[in-house]
This record gives C-alpha cells, sequence and structure tokens, in this order.
C-alpha cells in the first residue's frame, strides 16, 4: 500500500507541474493568437503548496499508524517546519489527520490554473489516498486475536519439547547421543523464529520506516514541483508578432510586410440573350354551309 502511495503522490505533484498553463483554464485549449506570460513566481508558491500537502498525507498516515508517545513530537514538529502556520495548526488539531491532508490537496489543486478536465484526473490519483488510508486502517485496527498466538505458542512449545525422544534413535551412532543436542536447539531456534515473525507480520506499521518513506515522499514531491518544461516554445500567431509604431521607435526591427497574393481573374463572357420564339396562330378556315334543295318526286 505504501508503494502505492509513493507513485501516487509522485503522479499528483508531476501533473500539477505540467498542466499549470493559465491560457487553458476555460476552453481546455490555447486560443490562436492568445499570449499568456505566466508568472513563475506564483507558479512555484502554488505547485510547493500542492507538494508539502502531498507530503502531509503520509506524514499524517505514519503518525496515525503508530503509538503517540513514537511519534507525536516528532509530528508537529515535522509539520510546522514544512507547512504554513494555519495549515500546520489546523492539521494537527484534527482528529482524523490523514483526511484533512487529503482536504488539502484538495485546495491546493483547485488553486492550480488548468482545464476542470484535467482536475477530475488528478482528483482521481487523489481518491487512492483514500483507499490506501482505510486499507491500513482495516489493518492496524484487526489484529489476530490473542487467544490464536498463545494456542500457536503452546502447540509449538510441546512440540519441541517431545522433539527428541522422537529423533533419539535417528543420533544412535554418535557418542550418547550427542549431536541430538545441537540438532533439536536449531530446530527450535528456526521455529521459534518464525513465531516471532508471523506475530511481527500481525501489526507491520511498528516495523516499516514510515518516516522516513514520508521523508522521501516529500523530497520527491518538491523536485517534480521544480521541473520546468525544456520543449521550444510554440511560435506566436502573426497578429500578435507585428511590430507597432511606438515599438519600432524603440529599437525593434520592423518585420517585413507579407507579400501581395495576384489572383488572376477571367473575364467572364457575357452570355448570349436568348431569342424569344415567337409562335404565330394560323386561324383555321371557318368552314362553309351549303344549302341543297329538296325536291319531291313524282309518281
Amino acid at each position: 500500500m505504501w508503494g502505492l502511495m509513493i507513485n501516487r503522490s509522485r503522479d499528483v505533484v508531476r501533473m500539477g507541474a505540467q498542466w499549470y498553463d493559465p491560457t487553458t483554464e476555460e476552453k481546455g485549449y490555447v486560443e490562436e493568437g492568445k499570449v499568456f506570460e505566466i508568472d513563475m513566481e506564483e507558479r512555484a508558491e502554488k505547485l510547493n503548496r500542492l507538494s508539502k500537502s502531498v507530503w502531509s498525507f503520509s506524514r499524517a498516515l505514519a503518525r496515525h499508524l503508530t503509538p503517540p508517545d513514537e511519534d507525536e513530537e516528532q509530528f508537529q514538529k515535522d509539520v510546522r517546519e514544512r507547512l504554513d502556520p494555519e495549515q500546520a495548526e489546523a492539521l494537527i488539531a484534527s482528529d482524523h489527520r490523514p483526511n484533512r491532508a487529503m482536504y488539502d490537496i484538495g485546495n491546493a489543486i483547485n488553486d492550480l490554473p488548468m482545464h476542470y478536465t484535467r482536475r477530475m484526473q488528478m482528483d482521481k490519483d487523489v481518491a487512492h489516498f483514500e483507499d490506501i488510508s482505510g486499507g491500513c486502517e482495516r489493518i492496524f485496527g484487526t489484529p489476530i486475536p490473542l487467544v490464536y498466538s498463545r494456542h500457536t505458542v503452546r502447540a509449538l512449545t510441546t512440540f519441541l519439547l517431545f522433539l527428541p525422544f522422537g529423533m533419539w534413535g535417528q543420533f544412535g551412532d554418535s557418542w550418547n547421543h550427542i549431536g541430538l543436542i545441537p540438532s533439536a536447539s536449531l530446530i527450535a531456534m528456526f521455529m521459534f523464529g518464525i513465531e516471532e515473525l508471523a506475530n511481527g507480520l500481525e501489526e507491520p506499521f511498528s516495523i516499516l520506516p514510515l518516516i522516513g518513506i514520508s521523508n522521501k515522499i516529500g523530497a520527491n514531491c518538491d523536485e517534480l514541483a521544480s521541473f520546468k518544461s525544456s520543449l521550444p516554445e510554440p511560435p506566436v500567431a502573426l497578429e500578435t508578432t507585428m511590430a507597432t509604431t511606438s515599438s519600432m521607435s524603440e529599437g525593434v526591427p520592423k518585420m517585413a510586410a507579407p507579400e501581395p497574393v495576384v489572383v488572376e481573374v477571367e473575364p467572364e463572357v457575357e452570355a448570349e440573350p436568348e431569342v424569344e420564339a415567337v409562335v404565330t396562330e394560323v386561324a383555321e378556315p371557318k368552314s362553309r354551309k351549303f344549302r341543297i334543295p329538296f325536291t319531291k318526286s313524282r309518281n
């Protein structure tokens, strides 16, 4: 768990140092033609606050997992030396100090100028701190019951007590079974060593160098916060680099004017007028009626 905390601590400060960019705070990208000069002193101050807050979590968790009489005085001394007075006193006065340290980390991240999607990515790493804290508290708060340890010791002692009787015949060739003594003693030493090792694994935080690990996290985070980009600066838009009359009077060289672009335009061809077709209606001849005389026939 503490190995994971080392990795996540470095990752949070690394992302804060790389994504510190006021130009992307609103839209997530650099607008064309927009130039913003970063205040390096303000950047160093905010990243230093983030680095110290990340260190305070590991240091508060180390104190949370050790007895008060072993580390309380040293904890208060370390916190007052590295943190701001207001932040240090608030951390010392908290009932659950790792939670207070995570709250300070969140405030330091919110103070960094960057796009909100990047803050969300950093907050995912901070959420792992809560998992690490809960896992350590589960190990620290649920040791193996004492009756289990006592029963293991009784069974092991009984076994080692009767072990020489089982090994008596194996050492019949040695003088007066003298080889039985060192053999039984060596087996008892290894068996009781394993039992003592098991008792230590029940509560590993009293064995691990937690304070040294937290100090290593603080040193690594401070180094990451001091890193600066070594990449060349991107070219600035043309409209922002054109020299003005006042700048030329101060000795700034005048930029060459862009060459005019000549575009050849082909002459338009006049369209021929459409000839309307004249349709002459031909009147149809009127039909003539002829009257035929009718005569009656005579019989």
